[in-house]
């Protein structure tokens, strides 16, 4: 049997206890120095930079990775090699969002409608720039929601972008089919730039994507207005090209796969429904492995527009199935490293009883506030799904422009034996982050245009 990891943080009160006695005590050193010796003997279970854990010593990450996810390590289908950012991850953000991390502490609150609040009024917030609480109490019974609250900003504070992205569906055998799409998302809150727009219709995001291949699903489109109101569901419509009309759709159906993948609408970085749609509760924090494509930043450049770009040398994952030889899954990403991130671990329980998934786990940088892994219940709380994202951190040469994102997200359904590899920007598809947007693209009449 597999031995437990021996507890790699101290909770806070017994490490301030500990400071406040000035160190470890005679007799509680003898007994440290025992432990250290008995785990010495054993291989502490830990890892350090150059470390490759395969199948073969797949124990020293016990702890550090969902369980779900370490089976493959253990059944030597994925491999993990540990390294460390040349950066800090907390650091890697907007300069806006770091100042507005520091005005924003005990701002904000938490209504019983899990809605937020100014708190010194009581009034639902209008404008927030960065995240709303970047601090939060572990004894707080909203704790979590607020804590998913914060990986929503995470995404609102890289400004509207326009994207072009494609999906790889893989078999246990390899490459199955592909997608590839186009799109669009305004952002109503957590930037500057949305900070001085009008909002009367009290919109909290715009987005549409596109597909553009396979030809049977060319030109489908989908179009969705996000309220800020907890009791309001989204204002979703899709475009149909045999038609050649806009309908409208139920907002109902965002846990049901998309265009033939194995990820849901409310996959997307990890949940993208409504805070309100879910109960949350904070389970515990910990050290878990997460990937980084690379060492260092990745580019963006300033265009004529002022909108900041991806570049054509950007970094890029190599997969298992695009790798000759390689006998591991064809999901597993080959080139990217992993390092510890201290996370929080939020479940999840949908309120409506016809969501398709039943508990949910979700990670979280407890840092930057970057979602990290998902697992995936189905509704007899039987293991589904697994899902996490590789970071991508960039960064202007002046190094004045810093944005954290995803630069890749991994769903793996076990039930259907398939998995889905959506690829954000690469060398083929470059992404525009603050991006001048019209906001009349969102419109049913600029919807349908946008799709022709």
């Amino acid at each position: 049997m597999a031995r437990e990891c021996f507890p790699r943080v101290f909770p806070d009160s017994r490490r301030r206890d500990h400071e406040r006695r000035g160190g470890v005590q005679p007799a509680c050193f003898v007994f440290a120095l025992c432990l250290l010796l008995m785990f010495a003997a054993e291989g502490f279970c830990d890892v350090a930079p150059g470390d490759l854990i395969d199948g073969t010593n797949w124990d020293k990450i016990q702890g550090l990775l969902p369980e779900p996810t370490l089976r493959y390590v253990k059944e030597g289908k994925l491999h993990i090699r540990i390294d460390e950012p040349d950066y800090d991850p907390a650091e890697q953000l907007p300069d806006f969002v770091l100042e507005a991390m520091k005005m924003n502490i005990g701002k904000y609150e938490l209504d019983e409608d899990d809605w937020i609040v100014e708190k010194e009024t009581g009034k639902r917030a209008e404008r927030i720039l960065g995240h709303p609480f970047p601090v939060v109490d572990p004894k707080d019974p909203k704790a979590a929601s607020k804590i998913i609250y914060n990986t929503k900003y995470w995404g609102y504070v890289q400004g509207n972008f326009r994207m072009a992205f494609t999906q790889h569906f893989l078999n246990p055998t390899g490459y199955l089919r592909g997608v590839e799409a186009v799109g669009v998302n305004m952002y109503m809150d957590g930037n500057p730039k949305a900070m001085a727009l009008p909002n009367p219709d009290k919109v909290l995001k715009y987005q549409i994507f596109r597909a553009t291949s396979p030809y049977d699903i060319s030109g489908t489109a989908v179009l969705t207005w996000r309220y800020r109101d907890p009791t309001e569901e989204d204002n979703t419509f899709a475009y149909v090209p045999a038609i050649r009309r806009v309908r409208r759709m139920t907002p109902g159906n965002r846990s049901d796969a998309q265009m033939g993948s194995d990820m849901a609408s409310d996959d997307a970085g990890m949940y993208d429904g409504k805070v309100t749609a879910m109960e949350w509760k904070l389970l515990r924090s910990e050290e878990v492995l997460v990937p980084f494509v690379r060492k260092d930043t990745d580019l963006i450049i300033e265009n004529e527009d002022g909108e900041w770009e991806t570049s054509e040398n950007v970094a890029e994952v190599l997969y298992g199935f695009e790798k000759e030889g390689w006998q591991g899954v064809p999901w597993a990403p080959l080139n990217v490293f992993w390092t510890k991130r201290p996370a929080y671990v939020v479940e999840v329980h949908p309120k409506d009883p016809y969501y398709n998934y039943g508990t949910q786990y979700i990670w979280v940088d407890m840092e930057n506030w970057a979602p990290l892994h998902k697992i995936i219940n189905d509704r007899a709380d039987a293991f589904w799904k697994l899902s996490f994202h590789a970071e991508l951190n960039y960064e202007s040469r002046d190094k004045k422009v810093k944005i954290s994102t995803a630069g890749n997200q991994i769903v793996v359904d076990e039930r259907s034996n398939r998995s889905t590899i959506s690829l954000p920007a690469t060398r083929k598809n470059i992404w525009t982050f603050y991006a001048d947007v019209d906001r009349d693209t969102f419109s049913l009449a600029g919807f349908q245009k946008y799709c022709k």
